[in-house]
C-alpha cells in the first residue's frame, strides 16, 4: 500500500564530505549532523523547452511541438542558524581557522578565493510528520536526500541587532557515486525490522531522493565526526 505523509518542520540535516566524483569520503571530519538550520530551499532548473510549429499554405496549424522539460539541476538554499565552522567547510570549502589547543580546534573560518565553492558534499534532510501514527512504536519522518551537491556560495549576511543566519547556495550535480549511502536511513519488511541503507542504488541522472521513513533521527553535535571506511 502506497504511504503518503503531511510533512511539516525540518527536524535534521546531515552532511558528508564527497569527493570530485561525488563519492563520500571516509575520515576522521566526513560527517556533520546538525539540527541549526532555518531552512532548505530547492529550486529546479529546467533547460528552456524547444518550440517547434509551422503553418499549412492555408495559415493554418500543421506541426506544433514542444521538447520535453529538461531538468539541469535543483538549486539549494541553506540557510544556518548555529554557526559550525565544519558545515561552512564542508559546504564550501572555506578553510578553517584552529585555535592553539593542544589539539587544534576550529573556531572560525576565512573567505579564501583560492577554494571557496570548491567543495563537494551530500545533503540528507529530515522532516516531519503531521498527525501520524506511529508503527511498531517508531515515529516516521519524510528523508530528502541530494546526493551531489557543489559549487556552494556564501550568501549575503547581516549583524545587527538580530538574530545572524547564514545563508549559502549550491546546486546538484549529475553523476552520483553515493549508491546507497554509507548510512542506515531505512527499515528492511522483515520481522523484526532491521536498519540498512537505501534500498537501490542512486543513478546517474538522478539529482534528489525522497521516501518515507522509520528510521532513527541522527544525533545532532558540534562539529564533524568520523565518516568509517566501508565495511
Amino acid at each position: 500500500m502506497t504511504q503518503c505523509a503531511a510533512l511539516s518542520r525540518g527536524r535534521m540535516m546531515r552532511l558528508t564530505r564527497l569527493d570530485d566524483c561525488g563519492a563520500p569520503v571516509p575520515g576522521p571530519t566526513g560527517s556533520l549532523v546538525s539540527k541549526g538550520f532555518v531552512q532548505v530551499v530547492a529550486t529546479p532548473v529546467y533547460q528552456d523547452q524547444e518550440d517547434i510549429t509551422q503553418t499549412d499554405a492555408n495559415g493554418d496549424t500543421c506541426v506544433d511541438d514542444q521538447s520535453d522539460p529538461a531538468l539541469r539541476w535543483l538549486t539549494l538554499q541553506i540557510d544556518l542558524c548555529n554557526i559550525d565552522p565544519d558545515a561552512v567547510n564542508i559546504i564550501t570549502g572555506a578553510p578553517l581557522v584552529a585555535n592553539d589547543a593542544t589539539v587544534p580546534e576550529p573556531v572560525g573560518f576565512r573567505w579564501d578565493a583560492a577554494t571557496l565553492g570548491t567543495a563537494n558534499f551530500a545533503l540528507e534532510i529530515w522532516s516531519g510528520i503531521s498527525g501520524q501514527a506511529c508503527t511498531g512504536g517508531e515515529p516516521s519522518y519524510g528523508y530528502w536526500l541530494y546526493p551531489f551537491v557543489v559549487q556552494a556560495q556564501i550568501n549575503e549576511y547581516t549583524v545587527a541587532n538580530a538574530a545572524l543566519t547564514l545563508s549559502m547556495t549550491a546546486r546538484t550535480s549529475a553523476g552520483s557515486q553515493w549508491d546507497v549511502g554509507p548510512y542506515d536511513v531505512r527499515r528492511d519488511a522483515t520481522t523484526p525490522a532491521t536498519l540498512e541503507p537505501l534500498l537501490t542504488p542512486i543513478g546517474a541522472t538522478q539529482h534528489g531522493h525522497f521516501e518515507i521513513t522509520s528510521a532513527p533521527l541522527p544525533t545532532p553535535g558540534c562539529g564533524a565526526v568520523e565518516l568509517p571506511e566501508p565495511a
